[in-house]
């Protein structure tokens, strides 16, 4: 397969945005080793408004069914992209449909990981450990494309780029009354599970203490779903100094992130895209596995807050490997005070 030339490459992506951000060394190493090559990512919602804007693609469709839909709009999809004439498949995903999905395309040359009974769809399904214990998540992508003649691309990312003239971010500081000389602080409460997320009050004190010792203003970011907690916070801050800002494009908050000075954030996707746009970062790490997940981005530019109990990381079956604290969390996010992160954040900030 390494002497093969391919001139348009499939990747079928993560679900996932934190997994999709650690696939993009991987990717950017196919690139390098095919400059020449076409590189069309396939992907789920919101993933798709950032992977658009990285160079590694040349272009990026949209998943338009959800897990729950039918099969026969699923298999429809997947029959539908016989038309690109893809040469080859990488199926980044562990999950038995992605193989089988990708199968449909019509690519001749289909590689993934030949777990899950994935290997009927495959050609040349790659074997390894569980994703649990096949150490960083980097690396376990990075791996899947060493058949191509990917040689080791590192951990390193390459940042977006954005349109000229379109960077969403600028227009809406402008619209919050936030200026160029205004120390900007992006927080980001949620997290995958409610046990994964740090406490939404110890994130409120945290904010206050901010914008009373350095005038920090705050943007506060969530999903949709996440609108009540971005407003529970925002009650121990003036409407003056913290914003709430739920919902919005994955291409906006990536820009604001890259034009705040600090990201706060728990273990989670939005960690990964502050690590993607280079802004400084504090990680809150609680049932999470950081030898795993940790962001990438250069030691001096991140703090990890984690109590590496013994326990750490677990299975995340909550609570059958441990008991909850009186607030419902596992006490490795529990026990971690708002001093120890506000001295995380002291520590990277100017």
């Amino acid at each position: 397969m390494r002497e093969q030339k391919f001139n348009h490459i499939l990747l079928w992506m993560p679900n996932w945005l934190g997994d999709a951000i650690m696939a993009l060394p991987a990717i950017q190493g196919v690139r390098a080793r095919y400059p020449d090559a076409r590189i069309t990512a396939v992907t789920r919602q919101p993933c798709n408004e950032i992977l658009s804007l990285h160079p590694a693609f040349d272009s990026v469709i949209k998943i338009p069914f959800r897990k729950s839909s039918g099969i026969v709009s699923q298999l429809s999809f997947a029959r539908g992209l016989r038309k690109y004439q893809f040469d080859v498949a990488i199926v980044f995903p562990n999950s038995f449909r992605s193989a089988l999905l990708s199968c449909l395309t019509d690519a001749p040359v289909r590689v993934g990981y030949n777990r899950d009974n994935r290997g009927l769809f495959l050609t040349d399904p790659m074997v390894t450990n569980d994703k649990a214990n096949a150490g960083h998540g980097i690396d376990y992508y990075n791996k899947l494309v060493s058949c191509l003649g990917v040689e080791d691309p590192g951990k390193k990312l390459t940042p977006l780029v954005f349109p000229e003239g379109d960077k969403p971010g600028e227009k809406i500081l402008s619209r919050l009354g936030i200026n160029a000389d205004d120390l900007v602080i992006s927080v980001a409460p949620g997290a995958s599970k409610p046990e994964k997320r740090w406490h939404a009050d110890r994130f409120g004190i945290l904010c206050q203490k901010l914008v009373k010792e350095r005038e920090a203003k705050i943007l506060l970011f969530g999903s949709a779903g996440e609108s009540e907690l971005l407003r529970d916070i925002s009650k121990y801050c003036s409407d003056t100094a913290i914003f709430p800002l739920s919902g919005l494009r994955l291409d906006a908050v990536a820009d604001l992130i890259g034009r705040s000075h600090l990201f706060i954030g728990n273990d989670s996707g939005l960690m990964h895209l502050s690590a993607l746009m280079k802004t400084p970062l504090v990680g809150i790490f609680g049932p999470g596995n950081r030898l795993t997940t940790e962001p990438s981005i250069d030691t001096g530019l991140k703090e990890i807050v984690s109590k590496d109990y013994p326990c750490s990381p677990c299975r995340h079956n909550f609570f059958k490997e441990c008991k909850p604290s009186i607030h419902n969390k596992p006490y490795c996010l529990e026990d971690i005070s708002v001093s120890n992160v506000s001295e995380a954040a002291g520590r990277l900030l100017p």
